[in-house]
């Protein structure tokens, strides 16, 4: 092993001024204008390191470079020493081993631990090389410690052509030597003449392989065939001594050729972009520089780099792996350039010239900000572009100001100082002017890998041709071709030039850097916070939904996990108001997407509350959302006909009148009690949710009725775990209606109790909403949070429910009463046990349950009266219905006893062998929920239902007899 150094500091920096491109009839001043702009550029912008390599012959050939690892190998033509690695760390480049092949090396390719050589004898040679042992690291790769660090483990022949003493006019000699080699994982390629050949490294190691593929591409030698970065072992380009640029895909059957230019000169070089996938660059010999699009069958370049003041012919050409508009090309005269595709000039960001004694540069290659260039002189150098020489490259889009935010971090971003430019965004507030923040967030804005599938972008269907017997109407859609492919790579500049490049990694960069992550949050917030602003202008000045885009309440419901992630990590990032704003535009399109935005909103407010009083929110600012969540409430005015009273109504009309006052009142709610209030809207979720589902009525009201039964015990829990200090609320665990705000969800509940015939919980939950006290003295409470004298009579809401409970719930349940005491004087044992216990404890309930006595005796009066031609129409009388107290306990006397009587018999049944579990078993369940609902009302029991408790407990040990037997 063996190596010498020297290093050399300095070079052409950034360009103070943009070289014209050197076209036919440039002037002179535009010659002078582009040599003093590439000859006094700032020595600072790039740092050169430069190595001669110990090969006696001063012929190197090619130049490969490892992915993972800062080790390159060199090849050399000569028939000694010809094969050297490298290591590239920082500034320094130190040759770590040489080795002599056994034949000389024109081709040289890395792929992990594999190392493919192309020979002069058609032949490729794989190697495995020992890269940790190489490198000095610990961990050596797989294979014995005390092996050898290079070690040869297969050869692969390559068809060539029939040797000639003589050429043909007008074509190059046949040659035997592999002009170049490719990894694409396992699979590589080998380039013989015109002829491609691939492999598969994995599987043909054998002693004569054979090739998966084989590929005539050209008639004349290729220069060059290198896989496509995107997208596997599928595609190939190759460029050809005769100027023909060629992309062959292997996926196809018979001839792989898909797509295909041609230039008068020769080209020396192909490079895919290795961030846009369907652009190609080749290095012609005339000088220029040819970007292609390969969506498009063209005739000409979309694109063309030429050095206006170079007269040296570009051998290799390199794209940069981190800016999509950035190229380098190492050229004939010793100088390695690297051109901005931005301006039609191809201005010089960077250029480094070698020594006089330093031939053409055979071999370039690019590793993040480093670009390594091979000499056919055996010098190998290593151009790292500093932060300085690309932050004047940079693109400003609104201008270049050098003081203003957006300038300092379009500067820090295009020189990949990720850091810098979030310190840039940190320094001062974000200006309250939205371009300014969403230029900031373009700016910021992560782009996807672009991927080569087929959804993505795919070949042109027919190959490019241009013949002097080409028609005017082909020639003109040539043209147009041509134009077109110029606008689509102008507009893939435009858009992935500018900011970050495809598939970096922010995420990983804010990780490391707090300020990143901060700068980043900041950012997401401002635009946000714009967008939001948005949306809801745009809702509110046009109605237009013709207009293709998504619509704006849309727009809204799509960002609601961010916004949610936005008030949690700071509730102050985004006012109240706004977010009331934008629940609303949701809220009437997607009942659930609205009403679950909302309640993350919620939450996230509640959790900040809870912190203490250093909290910068209170819950209680969310009086106007929870309106918007819950309306209407019960505090609203009633505006409901009765057609949307039904089981399944989902209107949720947004707006309230008088909204002032009844946003007071939650706010009074809100400060009690928050978490029950957003307890509500969690309930409104679930009621919606199953009314959405469908199905039969039975089946919603059975959901209906089981979910507000849930939320009630939900708010007794959270009502026992309150503080004692904080004022009472108009809520009683017992009673559902009462548990809950919203007008819909009382509605629903209500109305879904009818057609399951549970009558009693009707009545007794409806009393609330029917019957106020006397006076305020009178109810032995103080005023209460939520309501105007400790009672919800008062509320719009009572109104609806007094009449449909006059007109339909207290006539069905007295008819039921008088159907079955009838029965029951006919024949005490006529009836199933089922009707005698469900009617007892219908009852039951009502009688211990009610707060008031006059709860079931109202006066529904008559709706006004109608006009009509002739005269007024008047209306329908007074409706008024009444269920006494001593009706009550005469039904419960009579339809008890008759019960117990059923019982008695059951138990004295002589052909029943366990005649007296049969009476238990009728017996018990009705015992059950008796001696419950008397244990819950035992503990809050009003002098008005002492009787009613008394006369209930007195039939429980009656019926305990028969339930204990």
């Amino acid at each position: 092993m063996s190596g010498t150094r020297s290093r050399r500091q300095s070079t052409r920096g950034v360009a103070t001024a943009s070289p014209t491109t050197a076209v036919a009839g440039c002037s002179s001043a535009h010659w002078r204008q582009a040599y003093v702009a590439s000859d006094t550029g700032d020595t600072s912008g790039v740092q050169s390191t430069s190595l001669g390599l110990p090969d006696e012959s001063r012929f190197t050939t090619s130049l490969a470079m490892s992915e993972d690892q800062p080790l390159l190998a060199v090849g050399s033509g000569s028939h000694e020493t010809n094969m050297f690695f490298v290591q590239s760390l920082d500034d320094q480049l130190d040759v770590k081993a040489s080795f002599a092949s056994k034949f000389p090396i024109y081709a040289l390719a890395l792929h992990g631990n594999l190392l493919l050589a192309g020979t002069d004898r058609s032949t490729s040679v794989l190697y495995r090389v020992d890269r940790a042992r190489l490198l000095g690291y610990t961990d050596a790769d797989a294979g014995a410690e005390d092996g050898p660090l290079v070690r040869c483990v297969g050869t692969f022949k390559s068809k060539a052509a029939r040797s000639v003493d003589v050429a043909a006019p007008g074509s190059h000699a046949p040659t035997r030597r592999v002009s170049c080699v490719d990894f694409a994982g396992d699979a590589f390629l080998a380039c013989v003449g015109g002829v491609v050949s691939v492999w598969d490294a994995a599987r043909n190691q054998q002693q004569q392989p054979q090739p998966l593929r084989v590929e005539r591409v050209s008639a004349q030698p290729l220069t060059r065939a290198v896989w496509s970065p995107h997208g596997g072992a599928t595609l190939v380009a190759a460029s050809g001594v005769d100027g023909g640029a060629a992309i062959v895909d292997l996926r196809r059957r018979g001839r792989a050729v898909a797509w295909r230019a041609a230039t008068a000169a020769g080209a020396n070089d192909a490079a895919w972009s290795p961030l846009v996938p369907h652009w190609l660059a080749t290095a012609g010999e005339d000088g220029a520089v040819r970007v292609w699009d390969l969506r498009y069958a063209t005739t000409t370049p979309a694109m063309t780099v030429r050095h206006a003041t170079s007269a040296g012919v570009p051998r290799r050409v390199a794209w940069s792996p981190t800016h999509v508009d950035l190229i380098s090309v190492g050229t004939s005269d010793r100088a390695w350039r690297m051109h901005s595709l931005r301006d039609a000039h191809s201005p010089v960001v960077a250029d480094c010239r070698a020594a006089d004694d330093v031939g053409a540069v055979v071999s370039a290659c690019a590793k993040g900000s480093t670009f390594y260039t091979l000499s056919a002189c055996g010098d190998l150098f290593a151009h790292r572009l500093t932060p300085q020489a690309l932050s004047l490259a940079a693109v400003h889009r609104h201008g270049d100001d050098g003081d203003s935010v957006l300038s300092r971090a379009e500067s820090a971003v295009y020189a990949r100082d990720i850091r810098g430019a979030a310190d840039a965004v940190l320094s001062q507030p974000l200006s309250s002017d939205a371009a300014t923040t969403r230029a900031l967030c373009d700016l910021f804005a992560a782009k996807p890998r672009l991927a080569a599938a087929a959804a993505e972008w795919t070949l042109p269907t027919t190959l490019p041709r241009a013949s002097l017997t080409d028609s005017a109407a082909t020639a003109a859609d040539s043209e147009s071709t041509d134009a077109a492919a110029r606008r689509a790579v102008a507009g893939d500049l435009q858009r992935l030039g500018y900011g970050l490049p495809p598939d970096f990694p922010l995420d990983a960069t804010a990780a490391r850097h707090p300020a990143v992550l901060q700068a980043l949050e900041q950012l997401n917030t401002a635009s946000l916070r714009s967008a939001l602003d948005d949306l809801v202008a745009q809702s509110e000045g046009s109605d237009d939904a013709g207009s293709g885009s998504s619509p704006p309440w849309k727009a809204a419901a799509d960002r609601a996990q961010q916004i949610v992630q936005c008030v949690t990590a700071d509730p102050t990032l985004l006012d109240a108001r706004l977010l009331r704003a934008v629940v609303k535009l949701v809220l009437p399109n997607d009942c659930i997407a609205g009403l679950t935005l909302g309640l993350g909103i919620c939450q996230a407010y509640l959790a900040h509350q809870r912190r203490g009083p250093a909290s910068a929110v209170s819950c209680g600012d969310l009086d106007g959302l929870v309106h918007v969540l819950l309306f209407p409430t019960v505090f609203d005015a009633d505006s409901a006909n009765d057609s949307a009273m039904a089981v399944g109504t989902t209107t949720r009309a947004v707006g309230a009148p008088d909204a002032h006052a009844v946003r007071e009142r939650i706010r009074e709610c809100l400060d009690a009690c928050p978490d029950v209030v957003f307890e509500m809207v969690r309930l409104e979720i679930s009621i919606q949710d199953a009314v959405l589902k469908g199905g039969e009525q039975a089946h919603v009201a059975e959901a209906i009725v089981q979910t507000m039964k849930e939320h009630a015990q939900t708010v007794a829990t959270l009502l026992d775990s309150r503080q004692p200090q904080l004022p009472p609320v108009q809520i009683h665990a017992l009673y559902p209606t009462t548990t809950t705000i919203s007008a819909s969800a009382v509605r629903l509940y209500l109305n879904s109790l009818v057609p399951m015939r549970a009558y009693d919980e009707y009545l007794v939950n409806s009393q609330w909403w029917r019957v106020a006290p006397l006076s305020h003295a009178s109810t032995g409470e103080d005023r209460v949070v939520g309501s105007d004298m400790g009672w919800p009579s008062s509320y719009p809401l009572a109104r609806m429910i007094n009449r449909q409970t006059a007109t339909l719930v207290v006539p069905r349940f007295a008819r039921q009463l008088d159907v079955v005491r009838a029965a029951v004087a006919k024949e005490p044992l006529s009836l199933e046990p089922r009707l005698y216990r469900d009617t007892l404890l219908k009852i039951a309930r009502i009688n211990l349950l009610m707060r008031c006595d006059q709860a079931l005796t109202f006066t529904v009066p008559p709706p006004p009266s109608s006009q009509s031609a002739e005269g007024t129409v008047a209306g329908p009388k007074s409706v008024t219905t009444s269920i006494s107290e001593s009706l009550l306990v005469d039904a419960f006397d009579e339809i008890g006893n008759a019960f117990l009587m059923l019982l008695e018999a059951l138990a004295r049944h002589a052909s029943h062998r366990d005649a007296h579990k049969r009476a238990a078993a009728e017996a018990l369940p009705l015992h059950e929920s008796l001696a419950k609902l008397v244990e819950r009302q035992s503990v809050s029991i009003t002098a008005g239902r002492k009787a009613h408790v008394a006369s209930v407990t007195k039939y429980l040990r009656k019926l305990e007899h028969y339930a204990n037997a």
